[in-house]
């Protein structure tokens, strides 16, 4: 019987790492070379706790000290690909290797493994270490909607006892074990390419709760504008029941169709009316398996708006949180894509939800997939919308380098126009033209392209945002206010952000206690934005050491903020006298302002 494998000592493990990082089977980037050779040295000197996101961004990959690594995924992405890279070197040259090193998911801390190893005789040289991912992994955290079942590596019990068996019966098994990993590598890559399709929408007839004849119409009409106001954001692939189609029906039908890979849902709702309110109870839950992701109910009272009928008023309220930008299934689909995301469905899911916070890092990852994915289809409309909006934000973010800033902005033209040429009445498709004319100058266009995606998709909050923002900066400071504040209300949950430019208001309109009111409401530590609009409202309110520290936070994220600052708001369109304003707030709390 082979003895239980001996420890490590940290000799062996540095010795693993440079081993690893000499073969050329091992196929990272040099930056992630640097990733794993960095989270090593810092386990081995005594110091995982620092092997954080924060950490690894800044010391590896050279971000600034304002990284913030919910808007900037590169740790996630780069951190997919090193186990990728390892996962490749294992099943291929690194297969008869005798200790690992793997970097598990759920965190960046290294393991190492050692596979069949006796201990070493007194006196023996230690064995090369190489580098391992664990057999069994845990998956990434994954909605119960489909998810990939955590696979055993089915090669590292057998390449285990490869060393205790005959030299001609390892080659033998070595090579069974390259066509069989190859095998293994084209079927895990077929099934990615299955499951990488839009999930399906099934929406069942809504249901009434009573025979009286409000709700029974209620229910007929409903069932109508449910699947309509879902199918008005993209990505998803809506399928309504028939009237005389039952749920177990409906789903019967799909699933001898669709292959098993592919994600279902369920939206199901019942009604109840009277002669004030109607109300709708609604659930969303896992096609195939019957599991409830997430329910609610919602009230449409009679008097609450006489423009809007209550089945459209019931309708775009469960159709926001269901199927909007920040809505459930997003939520879910997220969690659901690989990293780095591929070309197609996963990149495009993925663009559409960080298209408006994008930093450089993640806006290079982002044009780099949907370049690939408008290359694979070129008519893939919502792809071409989704680049010239990260174009158009690109001119604005290199506005300090003119040539780079004028050939983003007509990449962003281009893009735009493709989209429109493809799907002329996508909401997406307006606003991409809508936001790539604010960045030209074409005020009209802007407004109109604006307004259209409003209307063609009036469940979508997160558009009217986009559209209020810019409409702020133009001067037309009451109705973007006002625009904004409705369709904060309409947000499924809250989202911080969205604060930003009605604090900015009640600045402009000197209600600074307001205005502090309103920040402290709000944590957006790594927003830089944040610490500025709070220092100059304590510097008005006369709070001298908050505003002091308000100012050195706004400095640890921008040095130097004061020379650039009016810069930074002309960049982003800001009217003179607001910024006028703003920097004499800023000059109050201590910070000099050229």
């Amino acid at each position: 019987m082979m003895a239980d494998p001996a420890p490590l000592d940290d000799d062996a493990k540095r010795a693993a790492l440079e081993h690893l990082l000499s073969q050329p089977g091992f196929r990272a980037s040099p930056r992630n070379r640097d990733f794993l050779r960095f989270v090593v040295e810092e386990t081995l000197a005594g110091r995982s706790d620092r092997i954080k996101a924060y950490t690894i961004a800044v010391d590896v990959f050279g971000r600034r000290a304002d990284f913030d690594g919910m808007l900037d995924p590169v740790v996630r992405i780069e951190a997919g690909r090193l186990r990728q890279a390892l996962a490749n070197y294992y099943i291929g040259e690194g297969h008869l290797d005798r200790v690992r090193i793997g970097l598990p998911r759920g965190g960046y801390a290294p393991a190492f493994e050692a596979i069949g190893m006796a201990p070493p005789a007194a006196g023996a040289a230690a064995p090369i270490a190489t580098a391992r991912e664990p057999a069994e992994t845990p998956a990434e955290p994954a909605p119960p909607v489909q998810a990939k079942a955590v696979r055993r590596d089915p090669l590292s019990r057998i390449t285990a006892e490869l060393p205790r068996r005959p030299w001609w019966l390892a080659g033998l098994a070595a090579a069974f074990l390259a066509l069989l990993a190859l095998g293994l590598f084209a079927l895990d890559r077929t099934r990615d390419q299955v499951e990488a399709q839009p999930p399906l929408v099934l929406v069942a007839q809504v249901q009434a709760l009573s025979d009286d004849s409000p709700t029974t119409a209620l229910s007929r009409t409903l069932s109508r504008s449910l699947p309509a106001a879902i199918s008005r954001f993209e990505g998803l692939t809506v399928i309504a029941a028939r009237p005389d189609q039952s749920d177990r029906d409906l789903i019967a039908g799909i699933f001898a169709r669709e292959p098993p890979s592919r994600r279902v849902y369920m939206v199901t709702a019942s009604v109840k009316a009277d002669s004030r309110s109607a109300r709708a109870f609604w659930r969303l839950t896992d096609g195939r398996n019957e599991a409830i992701l997430w329910s609610g109910t919602t009230d449409s009272p009679f008097t609450r708006n006489a423009g809007v009928a209550p089945e459209d008023d019931i309708a775009q309220t469960i159709a926001n949180a269901i199927a909007s930008r920040r809505g459930v299934i997003s939520a879910f689909e997220w969690k659901a894509i690989p990293t780095p995301p591929a070309p197609g469905y996963a990149c495009v899911t993925l663009a559409r939800g960080f298209a408006t916070v994008l930093t450089d890092s993640l806006r290079g990852e982002m044009t780099a997939c949907l370049e690939g994915t408008v290359a694979q289809d070129p008519d893939n409309a919502e792809a071409w919308a989704l680049l010239g909006y990260i174009y158009a934000d690109e001119n604005r973010s290199r506005s300090a380098e003119p040539e780079v800033a004028k050939a983003a902005l007509a990449k962003a033209e281009a893009a735009a126009a493709k989209a429109e040429a493809l799907a002329p009445y996508s909401s997406l498709t307006q606003e991409t033209v809508s936001v790539v004319a604010f960045q030209s100058g074409d005020m009209q266009r802007f407004e109109a392209a604006g307004k259209r995606a409003m209307e063609m998709n009036p469940e979508n909050p997160g558009r009217q945002v986009v559209f209020y923002n810019r409409l702020f900066l133009l001067g037309r400071y009451d109705e973007a206010i006002d625009g904004l504040r409705q369709a904060i209300g309409r947000r499924a949950t809250p989202v911080a952000m969205d604060q930003i430019f009605i604090i900015v208001d009640l600045y402009r309109r000197q209600d600074y206690g307001a205005a502090l009111a309103a920040l402290e409401k709000i944590q957006l530590p790594n927003f830089y934005l944040y610490w500025l609009l709070l220092a100059a409202t304590q510097g008005e309110l006369g709070n001298p050491q908050p505003a002091r520290d308000a100012v050195a936070n706004l400095l640890r994220l921008r040095p130097n903020y004061g020379a650039g600052m009016r810069v930074d708001f002309r960049n982003r369109r800001f009217e003179d006298d607001l910024i006028d304003r703003l920097a004499n707030g800023l000059r109050k709390a201590g910070l000099q302002i050229k």
